[in-house]
């Protein structure tokens, strides 16, 4: 009986049991539908962020294109390559690399030597991104090296670089002579390719050892008992030998002021040499006689000199009066006699009283510069072609640059860290960025 009435009772649940079934049914189909929605939504967004990295990349592919033409253009003497009003921007013309997919804004000058460029970026999907460039064209600063040798760089025993700042109100800072002078540790000495020092060498600053022209890191001999202030060897890209231009057609191409509109060699009011109390002017080539005094005088503007050798016998002082302004030697041997082309010799004198920001020596030449025994020097010497000698005990305060040069046995270099922004205009055809955002 009761078995009968069990059976009967599951007879009246089987609608119950196929309505739950299809209910869980019914349950699991919203589950799956509404995983399949989740999941086209998720790739439809990953689609969409991959289309935006895309555009991005895009973008950014067009600054740097953008930049690395200009360049290039630069480098080649291009003419009109960059604006020089703000009221008249440059059309950008260098096409779109294929894969590509950018489009650049006029190129804008929005400040002093500032340069402004947008780039935006397009993939699928209408995805887009915008991204403004700042842009400089960089500036060069060779003279924070005390002295530069493309070749070789050498210190001997004993020798020194130190330096101190011309500009500087503090005594013991700007002048060397002080007796309580502190050096500044900014005398950097380097070389392309071989950078030596000598038992007993100091250097107030680094040792930079750059690269030569195959690309391959130059070479160095730190002996023990050098003493550096600063990094030796410190290893760097290779170092231009050659920033300011003396080679043919650049800014300081001697050849350039050979003619009479950029010389006054031959203007007794500004070039003279005085021998045993007769003054005469100058010619195209200096000798002297020993304790004679040759005498240079700036005017407004800067006063050039040009010669084809330069010979001061012992104890001649070469005055440089800039009182006017400024005073530019340029050296040039068309001959190529291969000699010395500025020889000081023992206990002369170079611009005893004068300012390294206000003389200069530019030679072209492969000529040697000799700096005798005792002999003193102010301003810069920069002769990327050319050794340069200072013998024992000479002293020179400002720069030298060369090719190759040799501080020999107590021979003194003391740099002025004024001369580091004399020269800080010139260009390097090549850019930099200043500022990068999205828009």
């Amino acid at each position: 009986m009761k078995k009968d009435h069990c059976i009967e009772i599951l007879k009246q649940q089987k609608g119950s049991v196929m309505l739950l079934a299809l209910m869980v049914m019914s349950a699991l189909s919203i589950v799956g539908i509404t995983s399949l929605n989740i999941s086209n939504t998720e790739q439809q967004i990953t689609g969409h962020v991959q289309h935006q990295k895309m555009a991005f990349y895009n973008a950014d592919a067009g600054v740097q294109y953008t930049l690395a033409c200009i360049e290039n253009d630069l480098k080649n003497g291009t003419a009109d390559v960059l604006p020089t009003d703000e009221d008249e921007p440059v059309s950008y013309s260098y096409g779109i690399p294929s894969n590509f997919s950018f489009s650049i804004s006029d190129i804008r000058l929005s400040g002093p030597d500032l340069y402004e460029i947008t780039s935006t970026g397009t993939a699928p999907q209408n995805a887009q991104v915008t991204i403004k460039a700042t842009f400089i064209e960089n500036v060069i600063k060779p003279f924070s090296f005390a002295a530069f040798g493309d070749k070789k760089m050498e210190v001997k025993n004993s020798g020194a670089t130190e330096s101190y700042d011309s500009d500087n109100p503090d005594p013991k800072i700007s002048d060397p002579n002080d007796p309580n002078f502190e050096k500044t540790g900014k005398a950097d000495i380097g070389s392309n390719e071989n950078l030596i020092t000598k038992t007993g060498a100091l250097i107030d600053g680094n040792g930079v050892v750059g690269k030569d022209t195959t690309g391959t890191q130059g070479t160095y001999d730190i002996k023990s008992g050098s003493v550096f202030t600063g990094t030796a060897p410190n290893l760097q890209d290779r170092v231009d030998p050659d920033p300011l231009g003396v080679t043919t057609g650049g800014k300081y191409d001697p050849t350039t002021y050979s003619s009479s509109a950029n010389n006054d060699n031959n203007d007794i009011t500004y070039g003279s040499i005085t021998s045993k109390g007769v003054t005469t002017p100058l010619g195209t080539s200096i000798t002297t006689k020993s304790g004679d005094t040759v005498t240079l005088t700036g005017k407004p503007g800067g006063s050039n000199f040009y010669f084809t050798s330069v010979e001061l016998k012992n104890s001649v002082d070469l005055v440089i009066d800039t009182t006017s302004g400024p005073v530019n030697i340029f050296l040039d041997d068309a001959s190529g006699s291969g000699g010395t082309i500025f020889d000081a010799k023992n206990s002369s004198i170079v611009n005893k009283s004068g300012k390294t920001t206000d003389f200069a020596i530019y030679s072209n030449s492969p000529d040697k510069i000799v700096m005798h025994h005792g002999s003193e020097f102010t301003g810069i010497i920069y002769a990327p072609y050319a050794e340069i000698d200072m013998k024992n005990s000479s002293a020179i305060y400002g720069a030298i640059w060369g090719s190759d040069i040799t501080i020999r046995n107590s021979g003194e270099l003391f740099f002025d860290e004024a001369l580091t922004d004399k020269y800080e205009l010139t260009n390097t055809n090549e850019l930099s960025l200043v500022s990068w955002e999205m828009q």
